[in-house]
């Protein structure tokens, strides 16, 4: 499997600069492309709305005001692909080739909507790290990159990539489909680590099989994990992943998105939840 097209939500945030460091990282060591995507929001949506009580110099001002909020945005999620770039020695180009590169794009709509369409021929989406207390960095944007289109997302960390490819990587794995999705998509980043690690985490009793589909998938692709049974303890399997990744030193964790309902993740918390806002590394995710 190759990663040859890298989507990258763009805001025109100061959050977008390590997103884009993170993806101009991997699209330069994987030779893909890096391709920035600005949503554009569509004023007219917003007309409904308004009332039939509004004068159209009213609607004007408003639409106005909004192109020009939107207009700026945009050069700064433009600039800020830029300067990823030119550190990472990428060039801006406007086609599929040559490769790796950069590409700026902009699309006016629905952010969730076109992220999901655009998704949907992407081989990787990065997102950005929630906060230190928990918000959901991403939101709907990154729901609908992982669960309506099906593809797998890296949640970038607040202080950048670490660089170069390779390290240890971590897997979470439960035998889920969602697991088995993230390890597919996962495949160039643990064909470049140095060591990875499949960690099962559970309680006193684990199935000693659980891994061992695994390896054998991963040894056809020239990976030689090793396997850790952990158990769970007074610990969240969100927060057992976590802290076992950090005691190996782990570059990358990788894992299953929303195994249950985003209505249970929403009432109860659950593992994606956790992660999404206490992560300190870059987790890949698939659904």
């Amino acid at each position: 499997m190759f990663i040859r097209r890298i989507l990258v939500p763009l805001k025109g945030v100061s959050s977008d600069d390590a997103v884009l460091a993170a993806a101009a990282s991997v699209a330069k060591q994987l030779g893909g492309q890096l391709t920035g995507l600005f949503v554009r929001p569509d004023p007219s949506e917003a007309l409904p709305y308004m009332g039939d009580g509004v004068s159209g110099q009213v609607i004007e001002q408003l639409l106005d005001a909004a192109k020009e909020g939107a207009d700026a945005a945009a050069e700064r999620a433009s600039a800020s692909l830029h300067q990823a770039a030119k550190k990472a020695d990428l060039p801006i180009v406007t086609a599929a080739e040559p490769l790796p590169s950069a590409r700026f794009q902009e699309v006016m709509g629905r952010a969730d909507i076109v992220i999901a369409d655009e998704s949907r021929l992407a081989d990787l989406v990065v997102f950005a790290e929630g906060q230190p207390d928990g918000d959901q960095f991403g939101g709907d944007a990154l729901e609908a990159a992982m669960m309506t289109a099906g593809r797998p997302v890296l949640i970038a960390p607040r202080d950048g990539f670490a660089g170069k490819l390779g390290g240890t990587a971590v897997i979470g794995w439960n035998s889920s489909n969602e697991a088995a999705h993230a390890v597919s998509g996962a495949l160039p980043f643990l064909q470049a680590a140095e060591k990875v690690v499949v960690l099962c985490i559970g309680d006193d009793e684990i199935d000693p099989e659980q891994g061992s589909r695994l390896k054998a998938y991963l040894a056809l692709h020239g990976i030689k994990p090793e396997q850790r049974f952990i158990d769970r303890q007074e610990r969240t399997t969100g927060q057992a992943l976590l802290e076992e990744a950090q005691k190996l030193d782990a570059g990358l964790l990788v894992m299953g998105g929303y195994s249950h309902s985003r209505l249970r993740q929403l009432l109860i918390g659950g593992v994606t939840r956790h992660i999404r806002g206490h992560a300190s590394i870059p987790v890949l995710m698939a659904h």
